[in-house]
């Protein structure tokens, strides 16, 4: 068997992918939504600044297997290997590996390679009830084939992502999250739009988590009076205890959700409780139909999501393997 490095430029190639991509969804191998051509064609071989992505086909057109490295945040990522169906178990999907492994540690100088929700190639999938979707897939499915293949091929977990739903239809505070926030505002804190010509502290608390996606996503937000999305925050005398946000729904109903902090200085006070039910409440009112979202599970702030009403639809691992 022979694999080809496929070139952005060749089409004829990138039809025989798709195919096979198109195959997989909708034999269900995989829960990726249904893309068009072109839209599968963005989403592996147009160019993005400081991310290099790679390909090989199988000489016959039976698999691929693609990734990319991201120099930016210097790791290395396999997004996907599809093999046609009546091709499988024959070695195929394993070699076509390889080859896209060898070429990445060459070229990257990078000692591992991953699969996880750090890819900066998302790929939108539609959650098992079928009335909603999630924007990225936050490692392999344990409920799919790929699990084993990528077991079986020495990967190894190094995380559990459960991925959590709401639909927001008849959602409200409960009982125990009005009294919550009532007796924190005799505290004095109260749960706002966050405003920097009044409000205090935002970068610091921020950059305090030391999470660059949120510094890159929250603290980029133009302000509100700049027609910027709402940053939802707690605030004690004019101070920022947290955040959440930024509030917005997307085209297909999902109330956008990018995480939820507190400041150390003022946790264990259920002020991160009160203020997720404050973002759902806003995303209802906006007309959001639903919520996905996912975290690791052993992350506290699972206990928020589930006392709002999520339920876990969806288990992923995040995987490596080490060169």
């Amino acid at each position: 068997m022979e694999y080809y490095k496929v070139d952005k430029t060749n089409e004829e190639q990138q039809k025989q992918m798709y195919q096979l991509y198109m195959q997989a969804v909708n034999e269900k191998d995989m829960l990726h939504e249904l893309l068009d051509f072109s839209e599968f064609k963005e989403k592996l071989f147009w160019e993005q600044e400081g991310l290099e992505k790679i390909t090989f086909l199988e000489s016959r057109g039976k698999a691929f297997a693609t990734g990319c490295m991201d120099k930016k945040n210097q790791k290395a990522f396999v997004t996907m290997v599809v093999v046609e169906k009546e091709e499988r178990r024959k070695g195929i999907g394993r070699a076509i590996l390889q080859n896209l492994e060898e070429v990445i540690f060459k070229q990257s100088g990078f000692e591992v390679i991953e699969l996880s929700f750090f890819n900066p190639i998302t790929f939108s999938w539609r959650i098992p009830n079928g009335k909603a979707n999630h924007p990225n897939t936050p490692g392999v499915d344990m409920d799919s084939i790929a699990y084993s293949f990528f077991l079986a091929c020495g990967y190894k977990n190094f995380a559990i992502q459960n991925v959590y739903y709401l639909p927001l239809e008849n959602y409200s505070y409960s009982d125990m999250l009005l009294r919550k926030k009532e007796s924190l505002e005799k505290e004095g804190i109260t749960f706002e739009v966050y405003d920097d010509r009044i409000h205090k502290n935002m970068k610091e608390v921020i950059e305090g988590f030391g999470n660059p996606m949120w510094n890159r996503d929250i603290l980029s937000e133009p302000p509100i009076y700049e027609k910027g999305r709402p940053i939802l925050v707690p605030v004690y005398k004019g101070e920022v205890c947290g955040f959440t946000g930024a509030l917005d729904v997307e085209a297909s109903g999902r109330g956008y959700f990018a995480g939820i902090g507190i400041d150390k200085k003022y946790r264990q006070k259920g002020m991160g409780k009160v203020l997720f039910a404050f973002l759902c409440e806003s995303l209802k009112k906006q007309n959001a139909k639903f919520m996905t979202l996912f975290t690791g599970e052993n992350n506290p702030a699972r206990h928020i999501y589930e006392e709002a009403g999520f339920k876990v639809v969806r288990t992923f691992a995040d995987m490596r393997k080490s060169k």
